[in-house]
């Protein structure tokens, strides 16, 4: 996704993950039923056109959603695609991409209290690498490009029992949408998405003296209302960091130290 399209995932993106962490024992079922919305929507042309509409009104669009799904998924997913619906999007299309990556990240989130994320992350890159090294595996996940379904059910009873279940359902479900990128594509895809989901949910953290454990605890606190979910935290003493700290959460960097003030402060005046 690229300009509004971006900036609207991520504010959704933030919304949702924060409803996934009040309670993620449902996150399984709250995918399932984000996935299911996704299809349904776009299995109607007219459908896609008057949720992505930027000059219909965003009431009108709420009222539909609420229509189609009210009472028949949780209050989660029903949350979720209101978000989606109440923001302006570049393409039409975004929104299904949107409503999916929704359902991706709640299987992640699901994967991190499990403990596994990495290992999901891992095992989606070699199914995307299987697929690529695999002539007969393309040719019949290509062969089955029309029915989409096909694929994802090929794709599940090859892994079931070789990939943990998160891994599968991912793969599964990356296949599973009509589309025009190739398989091994959509897998990577998802497989860089839980990258960068694991790369937000550790903090590299260096401060010139220990933390106390109320400084750990207040720090934990505001990552996670930044983030929207915990952050776990890797703290390392580094001498060098004159008061301040210096936080590193995936490409984000949030440098405190009184060396970095210093050195804006020389940069200012220098200009």
């Amino acid at each position: 996704m690229r300009g509004t399209s971006s900036t609207s995932f991520a504010e959704v993106l933030k919304l949702a993950e924060g409803a996934f962490a009040a309670d993620p024992g449902s996150l399984e079922t709250v995918a399932d039923e984000l996935f299911s919305m996704a299809d349904a929507i776009d299995s109607s042309n007219q459908l896609v056109r008057t949720l992505s509409d930027p000059g219909r009104p965003a009431a009108i669009k709420e009222a539909s959603v609420r229509s189609l799904f009210g009472g028949r998924v949780s209050p989660q997913a029903l949350e979720a695609l209101l978000e989606i619906v109440r923001r302006r999007w570049s393409e039409q299309e975004d929104i299904l991409d949107a409503l999916e990556l929704l359902g991706v990240s709640a299987l992640l989130d699901h994967a991190q209290s499990e403990g596994v994320l990495e290992q999901v992350e891992q095992q989606l890159f070699e199914v995307s690498q299987l697929i690529d090294a695999s002539g007969d595996l393309t040719a019949a996940l290509d062969g089955s490009r029309e029915d989409p379904s096909r694929r994802a059910a090929l794709l599940r009873s090859l892994l079931e029992g070789r990939a943990h279940r998160i891994a599968v359902a991912l793969a599964a479900r990356s296949v599973g949408r009509r589309t025009d990128t190739k398989p091994a594509r959509r897998v990577e895809e998802f497989a860089r998405f839980a990258a960068d989901r694991r790369r937000r949910s550790f903090a590299a953290v260096s401060s010139a003296i220990p933390l106390s454990q109320t400084q750990q605890a207040r720090l934990g606190a505001v990552l996670a209302g930044i983030y929207g979910r915990e952050v776990q935290m890797n703290l390392q003493v580094d001498p060098e960091v004159v008061g301040g700290l210096r936080i590193q959460v995936g490409d984000d960097l949030y440098d405190a130290t009184v060396l970095a003030r210093l050195s804006r402060a020389r940069q200012r005046l220098v200009a």
